[in-house]
């Protein structure tokens, strides 16, 4: 009895051992034996990017032999993420067989922009090396952390039912072009509500009005907070076509009536950016924001002191514009303007205003009805 006992339990191993090696057979061994790294770059190198010489690297990368048990070959993408993010966002910017490869300049400062890089700051990314054979799970290299100066900005859309030949669909969004930080489109807004997105057709890319008041933001006056639920901007100006601006670089969302600046005023002084001079675009524009009702958004500075000043002029006729219609303090002072505090007569002569408030972006409003100037 114990024989055919012992014989049985023989056979029953015997059988799950050739089961088990069959198994064992259709198995894929083809986790690396040991892990692989970036060799260059390292953490903390960094480069600064220039829009003259697109095709020159932006990155050039080597790394260790990802090494798999079976001998095959290893395929290697490249992938960028926000600094410290868990790379779910991540770009590709390159696949490979070799262990090395160079991204051009254009590519990289378009994938960094994405990635949310400040333009002409440097900026941190985190950038890894996956590896796969066939089908199987990836392993990935090391991250590093690479220091990136772009240039250039990325465009934005907008949709609403603020902006009737959008609407709150993606067939035809609003396309604000970007230069130098600085976003701009004509449009022809009607009173209601709109969001600005960074990606087209991508919803979870909308930036609302609390998220540019968030940062700082000035928002000129014929802009609100909808308080809608999703808190979209509203318009509230008189409807019709306007040139809409944000301007990244001082942080201001403007939008001024017409479809070229020719009712607006100027503000040209040693207090405003341009200082004293029409040279370029150095006067800065006083645009209308409603019937009456002027508006700049710009960074104001009292560090001159006494020769902190500045005039408004009525006309600009594209170059040197002293001789157009001007306005200085006591012209609107002698006319029953109620002027803020933080304006004074500089009598220097021509009693231009004198600007006493902090070195700051401000909102600057001539309201020509109720005879109001404001900084605030």
């Amino acid at each position: 009895m114990k024989n055919i006992v012992k014989s049985i339990l023989a056979v029953t191993i015997s059988a799950f051992l050739i089961t088990s090696c069959e198994d064992e057979q259709d198995l894929k061994f083809i986790r690396p034996a040991e892990s692989f790294s970036i060799i260059t770059p390292l953490t903390g190198d960094a480069v600064v990017l220039n829009e003259t010489t697109p095709s020159n690297p932006g990155i050039s990368l080597t790394w260790s032999e990802a090494d798999f048990s079976t001998p095959t070959e290893v395929q290697y993408a490249v992938e960028l993420a926000p600094a410290g993010s868990d790379f779910s966002t991540a770009q590709v910017l390159a696949t490979t067989t070799n262990e090395f490869i160079s991204v051009q300049s254009s590519q990289l400062n378009f994938a960094v922009l994405v990635a949310g890089g400040t333009p002409f700051v440097q900026s941190p990314v985190d950038i890894r090396i996956k590896a796969t054979v066939g089908s199987s799970e990836p392993t990935y290299s090391n991250t590093i952390t690479y220091l990136v100066t772009t240039y250039g900005c990325l465009g934005q859309f907008a949709v609403g039912a603020g902006i009737p030949s959008a609407g709150w669909n993606w067939d035809n969004p609003l396309n604000l072009i970007c230069d130098d930080n600085v976003l701009t489109a004509s449009v022809t807004f009607a009173n209601g509500t709109f969001r600005f997105f960074t990606e087209e057709s991508n919803w979870g890319s909308g930036r609302n009005f609390p998220y540019y008041t968030g940062l700082g933001y000035k928002i000129s006056t014929n802009f609100e907070n909808a308080n809608d639920g999703d808190s979209n901007f509203r318009f509230i100006g008189t409807p019709g076509v306007h040139r809409l601006k944000i301007d990244e670089n001082q942080k201001s969302i403007t939008a001024f009536q017409g479809a070229t600046a020719a009712n607006s005023y100027w503000l040209v002084g040693r207090a405003t950016p341009g200082g004293w001079s029409w040279t370029g675009n150095n006067e800065s524009e006083l645009g209308l924001v409603a019937p009456g009702i002027y508006q700049a958004i710009i960074r104001f500075s009292s560090e001159a002191g006494a020769e902190a000043t500045f005039r408004i002029w009525l006309a600009n006729d594209g170059g040197d514009s002293w001789s157009s219609p001007n306005r200085n303090y006591p012209s609107f002072d002698n006319d029953g303007y109620t002027i803020d505090d933080e304006l004074e007569n500089s009598n220097d002569g021509d009693s231009n205003f004198r600007y006493t408030g902090p070195n700051a972006v401000r909102r600057f409003t001539v309201n020509t009805i109720t005879k109001v100037i404001t900084v605030d």
